[in-house]
């Protein structure tokens, strides 16, 4: 019987602290879509030998298991998969009912950014965790993929969706914070509903920001013009 992706992500989260990324985050933050393949961010340790050494002592445990790396999603083995993990920021794990992409660095966050995101996500019942949207969408950038934008338009609307319960109360401190992790002028727009004059101003200079920057979007809210259309 051929392992499941799902049970060798159970081994390997029974043992290190594991992350789901990719499609099946996208699913788990509600957005229905197909996915072909499982990714997941393992924990980098302290180098990518040791990466490299836990994850061939999982894959030990199965038969039929073989790790591999671009460019052909070539095989490798021994020291060889730590260069990888080194040079290409993952592996892939083959052998399963469907591939298994483990990063050590996944696109557009270094290795040692592994604690913070893991310190925002969610508990999964297979002892997985389930990134932060705000932190997903950021392995999303600079891809040129379709389905990428895709996801990003979805984790975006989930992102607004948030915002739009928190901004109108929220405090200054609160409100930098979260214009630091993810700000557009719609984002603005919920913030100027907020009692704070000081929150206010502070969205409006957001604004002013990125309509200097050529933002039309902004500029209209600034001169309380129809917006020339919504995201929403």
């Amino acid at each position: 019987m051929v392992t499941t992706a799902g049970q060798f992500i159970a081994a390997l989260a029974s043992q290190h602290r594991v992350l789901v990324i990719g499609g099946l985050a996208v699913i788990a933050h509600g957005f229905n879509r197909p996915t072909k393949d499982v990714d997941v961010w393992l924990d980098p340790l302290d180098s990518s030998a040791a990466w490299a050494e836990a994850l061939q002592l999982v894959c030990a445990g199965f038969s039929g298991l073989t790790i591999h790396t671009l460019p052909g999603w070539r095989p490798v083995a021994g020291p060889a998969i730590a260069a990888a993990a080194e040079d290409i920021g993952m592996v892939r794990v083959l052998g399963l009912d469907c591939p298994v992409d483990i990063f050590r660095r996944p696109n557009e966050f270094p290795a040692d950014s592994f604690d913070e995101v893991f310190e925002r996500s969610t508990p999964n019942a297979d002892a997985t965790r389930l990134p932060d949207p705000l932190d997903l969408i950021i392995t999303k950038l600079n891809t040129g993929r379709d389905q990428d934008l895709d996801d990003s338009r979805h984790l975006e609307s989930v992102i607004h969706n948030r915002y739009r319960a928190i901004l109108p109360a929220a405090s200054l401190d609160e409100v930098r914070y979260l214009f630091d992790r993810f700000l557009d002028w719609e984002v603005c727009r919920m913030a100027l509903a907020n009692p704070s004059q000081d929150v206010r101003h502070y969205a409006v200079e957001c604004l002013r920001e990125m309509a200097a920057e050529g933002d039309p979007f902004s500029q209209a809210l600034l001169e309380d013009r129809e917006i020339p259309y919504s995201t929403d």
